[in-house]
């Protein structure tokens, strides 16, 4: 789904050192309750690091298929799931240690899967060609800004015309 990149890895590490010594802390000074949820948030970081993997046959997919947008999307919503997925299990480890319930909790599991599928859907699906196909489209690298003079395939640009 997304290319080797350090940096995801290395702030995923950061924040499930972060989690697990919060968990402790928090555990150590909550008398002696202690919470499944709060000491296994750490892991979930970890486990969503797994994308960021440098595997072969996943780089060279993306490397025919999806352009940068959109995996810095993908990627942005995979880290938005993790975000969700840790924050829910650290909030339901402190009402747990708290001694009571509360029933938007089981709102962030539900959440967290529905950005995990929308990445993964758009790590691997394909863009829409300029004919509403679903093959890449070719490079046009024209600019926002200016168009190709009507009829030319390279050469001078022009500043698009305005209608009215």
């Amino acid at each position: 789904m997304f290319t080797l990149d350090k940096k995801y890895l290395v702030r995923n590490g950061a924040v499930a050192v972060f989690l697990l010594v919060f968990a402790l802390i928090y555990e150590h000074f909550s008398h002696g309750v202690i919470s499944g949820y709060m000491l296994g948030a750490w892991l979930i970081p970890l486990a969503g690091s797994i994308p960021y993997l440098d595997i072969k046959w996943m780089r060279q997919r993306q490397a025919a298929e999806n352009g940068e947008q959109r995996c810095a999307a993908a990627s942005g919503l995979w880290q938005l799931g993790i975000f969700t997925l840790s924050q829910g299990f650290i909030m339901k480890g402190i009402i747990e240690i708290y001694g009571t319930t509360n029933r938007w909790t089981t709102v962030y599991v539900p959440a967290a899967v529905l950005l995990f599928i929308v990445a993964a859907g758009v790590a691997m699906g394909k863009r829409k060609g300029p004919r509403g196909d679903r093959s890449v489209p070719s490079e046009d690298h024209s600019g926002s800004f200016m168009e190709r003079a009507p009829g030319k395939q390279s050469g001078a640009l022009h500043p698009p015309r305005r209608e009215g």
